[in-house]
């Protein structure tokens, strides 16, 4: 009898846990609900409470250094965009950074033109730009940052509820128990687990967006103000195919005189024979 009473008793245990486990999960969606929450009822908890709850929380409260996302926009003007990249390119390595991407253009008039993607390190940006700048004349300069401390410290406390939620699952499945709930409770771990990436990612790459910096730098060449003076070659070439267009359109001509004497030929004929027979008959010379 002991025995059974035993076996009846640990599903319902097993029951109980995953319940738990569920309810933990939901709390970890629910976090950013609770924040909001919180600031509504600051005004009612007493600084010696507050100061122990930060206390409590230990690396879930904010830092008080905020968590910024920089990013920059600068225009330069300068003599070689050929140069310019390549100088461009040893700032960037000098200050441990990386050139995401590169676009080599010209524009109206065949001007020089390309366009960057850098990313460096934040503590490096302002250095970065100075040394940019000092490689022509600066058109535009622009600096945004976006605080994401919140967002940081929100995925943060549901990174590690998540965790706490996947050690309670595993212990569940070291014990022993029917196939329904072993099943139950990997579908739920399998559910844990994904949300976990997820959330890792998620804080990964705000992590490396707060710790790297990215610059759209664009550089454009000087305009160019020589006189227009066309080489030899040209020239030449230039004169050559405008005496043989006018020896085509002389060719033309001619043809088409010749057409037109050729239609009237016989008038021609006639009055040639007619100015002939007087000649003679008039000039014929007299007889002694």
């Amino acid at each position: 009898m002991v025995f059974r009473s035993r076996q009846n008793y640990f599903p319902a245990v097993t029951v109980v846990s995953i319940i738990c486990v569920s309810g933990l999960t939901n709390c970890a969606s629910g976090q950013n609900a609770r924040m909001d929450a919180s600031s509504e009822s600051a005004a009612l908890i007493s600084p010696q409470e507050i100061s122990t709850d930060l206390k409590a929380e230990g690396p879930s409260a904010p830092a008080s250094k905020p968590q910024l996302i920089k990013r920059a926009d600068i225009e330069v003007i300068l003599e070689s965009v050929d140069a310019g990249i390549e100088q461009v390119t040893s700032i960037v390595r000098a200050q441990q950074g990386d050139i995401l991407e590169l676009q080599d253009q010209r524009t109206s008039g065949d001007r020089r033109h390309a366009y960057l993607r850098l990313r460096v390190p934040q503590a490096q940006l302002e250095t970065t730009l100075a040394a940019i700048g000092e490689l022509g004349t600066v058109e535009r300069r622009s600096i945004t940052a976006e605080d994401v401390s919140n967002q940081l410290v929100d995925l943060q406390a549901r990174l590690r509820n998540l965790r706490k939620s996947e050690e309670a699952l595993l212990k569940i499945m070291d014990r022993s128990g029917s196939v329904a709930d072993v099943l139950e409770v990997a579908r739920e771990l399998s559910n844990v687990r994904e949300m976990i990436e997820q959330i890792d990612a998620q804080l990964k790459n705000l992590q490396t967006q707060v710790s790297y910096s990215s610059i759209n730098l664009s550089l454009t060449a000087e305009a160019v103000t020589t006189p227009n003076q066309r080489p030899l070659a040209e020239k030449v070439g230039t004169t050559w195919q405008q005496a043989t267009q006018s020896v085509s359109t002389f060719t033309v001509s001619l043809l088409q005189i010749g057409l037109w004497l050729l239609v009237y030929s016989p008038y021609l004929i006639i009055v040639l024979l007619a100015s002939v027979l007087e000649y003679r008959l008039y000039h014929r010379p007299a007889r002694r």
